[in-house]
């Protein structure tokens, strides 16, 4: 068995060998390329033939890199930035950071601690797409979010008729409207059969049609000449802009149903009392091909940010939220507890959570105690290879109500 710690970067790794009493066989430099990748393996198949014996270190979680370690057979593991900056305490206590002894800050710490950490799977290709596009589905929307945001606030500040008209700009009219007329004396000054015409193409019923001419009445807010083309060239970039994020979203909507479709786990997670694509290929890629994982239930929920995280120190203690997660997983187990709670009818999710209300718990930590008991009920599913039953999680969230006082 070996040892071997990374401090990768983008155009070269330092890397240092160990054996498992701490002896260094190698400590130097690769780069980024696969010719010196194959060379590195050369030499660790040299030093130790049993592959699954190399014992891989280093904190980055995704990457081409961390795709080759995986691949090649080694054991990965991935190590947590702020644990390594930790023991790096050790080597360096005034301070000061080197690639090179970074690279023998992880080897150290996996060495001494191989017991403690979990090794990494390499998962299907399936999983891997399912995983790549719910997580780029959900980058794409949040630049969506942005420009929507972007837009808002200029309507805002220069437009106040035209940002109170338009209050969802995920409608496709308004953003219509906007192409058409950017600012409030464009659309004071529309002719009356543009307008017509701009009604009946987007079939505006009449009661919307009745606040637009109403805006029509109102005199607009001065804007100085010289601002009036730059505001209108930007709006016009950020709704070209947005047009470009929509139409992508619902390209990937189709590749993710599709790629969920024809993942191993679809029956399971489509089994759910929900039927959100992107939230349920996010949680079901996150869960991945290997269900003989020994990881508990509980070691997942830390991973994916629901579950608490106490302090307790002499007479005090406290309990907070997990910060150091994957916030996209986080983002997803969040909406389906919501979802459950509060749009799917007869759920146990919904008494559980005014249980939790009552008993002190805020909105927002009561959905994380949904989304905990969530990951539970998906986990024994999951490794079980089970369908949901509504009707036998309601039985026992009504069990334990009995014992809290009485249902809610």
């Amino acid at each position: 068995m070996i040892i071997v710690g990374f401090d990768w970067a983008r155009d070269k790794h330092d890397v240092c060998i160990q054996t498992p009493d701490g002896k260094i066989l190698f400590a130097g430099v690769v780069k980024h390329d696969l010719d010196a990748l194959n060379k590195l393996a050369e030499r660790l198949a040299e030093l130790e033939p049993h592959v699954a014996e190399v014992h891989v270190a280093l904190e980055q979680h995704d990457g081409a890199l961390l795709a080759w370690l995986l691949e090649s057979g080694f054991t990965v593991y991935g190590i947590n930035p702020k644990s390594s900056d930790r023991a790096r305490d050790v080597f360096r206590p005034a301070g000061g950071k080197d690639d090179r002894t970074d690279a023998q800050v992880v080897s150290d710490l996996l060495r001494i601690n191989l017991g403690r950490f979990k090794p990494m799977h390499a998962q299907s290709d399936e999983t891997l797409r399912l995983r790549a596009l719910a997580r780029l589905r959900t980058r794409v929307n949040a630049q969506k979010g942005v420009g929507l945001q972007r837009l808002r606030t200029l309507l805002a500040e220069w437009c106040p008729a035209m940002s109170h008209l338009c209050t969802d700009l995920n409608r496709k009219w308004q953003r219509r409207l906007l192409e058409h007329w950017a600012l409030h004396e464009d659309l004071v000054g529309a002719h009356g059969n543009a307008l017509n015409s701009f009604f009946s193409n987007n079939r505006i019923c009449a009661t919307t049609r009745e606040k637009l001419k109403a805006v029509r009445a109102m005199s607009p807010l001065f804007i100085p000449a010289g601002r009036k083309e730059p505001l209108r060239i930007e709006i016009a970039l950020i709704l070209e802009q947005l047009q470009l994020l929509i139409a992508k979203i619902n390209e990937l909507d189709d590749e993710l149903a599709e790629a969920f479709a024809s993942h191993a786990s679809f029956n399971v997670f489509h089994s759910l009392p929900v039927k959100g694509v992107p939230t349920l290929a996010m949680i079901s890629s996150a869960f991945g091909d290997h269900r003989d994982d020994p990881s508990h239930w509980r070691q997942l929920a830390a991973r994916w940010g629901v579950a608490p995280v106490t302090y307790a120190s002499g007479k005090s203690r406290s309990v907070r939220r997990r910060r150091a997660c994957d916030t996209h997983v986080l983002q997803s187990l969040t909406d389906l507890a919501f979802t459950t709670c509060f749009s799917v009818s007869g759920c146990w999710a919904r008494p559980f959570y005014e249980r939790k209300r009552k008993e002190g718990r805020d909105h927002h930590e009561a959905l994380r105690a949904v989304a905990l008991r969530w990951v539970k009920i998906m986990w024994t599913m999951w490794r079980k290879g089970t369908l949901y039953d509504e009707e036998y999680h309601r039985t026992n969230t009504t069990a334990e109500e009995a014992k809290h006082g009485g249902s809610t």
